[in-house]
């Protein structure tokens, strides 16, 4: 089985103006391509949030934590192929061989919610690995075998193929210098101290896959599942990420 360096999940809040519905922050993603085309030779699945696109159609139609309206289904989804548009013009104005998966595409919601990684999915982000190309996958709206949609965060499927891939480090870029506490970044976090952390941070409004708190209890779940080590980042600060995928990491460490 193949494995990667890293699964690199880039934050809606640091790729689009969360604040702007349907806006890209396309300096942003351009610099970001251009710190990882540096990293040559290194094995990266990239994973990236909703932002401004998901969201802001998500959050009109979820009840319950379904989408129930066909016509709601299709505008998340055509809202989160707008944002993959974005972000592969972007990586590809730098050179950077990205190779878009849609989740919607491969993947149902099984009986209570439930999801798995495996079969076509799996291997087409393995054979992109095998050649040489960067397999990136967003959050999506997924069909539930119950009927209607569920939403799919980036922050689950960046666990999940972490796992999957036995990846070194699960490596999240936010907008913040990471997990903040009351004097600013936590700088190291242990498994033991996050049940505390998570009821310390909040989420953010208008995030419908919980925030912070929400990134930190998946980040919970990886490690108890066998994850080895998980970054919190700035990714709107210039070198952050280069820094990380050079072995020089900022923000929280959590292990």
């Amino acid at each position: 089985m193949i494995e990667a360096d890293y699964v690199l999940k880039l934050g809606g809040s640091a790729i689009t103006h969360k604040d702007t519905p349907f806006s890209a922050n396309t300096a942003c993603i351009r610099r970001l391509a251009k710190e990882i085309s540096g990293s040559v030779g290194k094995r990266i699945i990239l994973v990236y949030g909703g932002g401004s696109f998901g969201h802001a159609a998500a959050i009109r139609h979820l009840s319950g934590g379904l989408v129930s309206s066909p016509s709601g289904i299709a505008e998340v989804r055509a809202a989160m192929l707008a944002l993959t548009m974005e972000l592969t013009r972007g990586f590809m104005a730098e050179g950077v061989p990205i190779f878009a998966l849609n989740p919607s595409s491969c993947l149902v919601f099984g009986n209570g919610g439930s999801i798995r990684f495996g079969g076509a999915a799996i291997e087409a982000i393995e054979k992109a690995l095998e050649g040489g190309l960067i397999p990136a996958m967003g959050g999506d709206i997924i069909l539930d075998r119950g009927g209607g949609a569920r939403i799919l965060s980036g922050d689950t499927i960046a666990r999940m193929l972490a796992l999957r891939f036995r990846v070194k480090t699960l490596a999240f870029g936010t907008d913040v210098d990471g997990v903040l506490g009351p004097s600013g970044a936590i700088r190291a976090i242990s498994r033991a101290e996050l049940p505390g952390v998570i009821g310390m941070v909040g989420g953010r409004s208008g995030d419908v896959t919980g925030g912070m708190s929400g990134k930190l209890a998946a980040v919970r779940d990886y490690l108890s599942r066998g994850g080895r080590e998980v970054l919190i980042f700035n990714a709107c600060k210039p070198g952050t990420l280069a820094r990380a995928l050079s072995g020089s990491p900022e923000g929280t460490l959590i292990k």
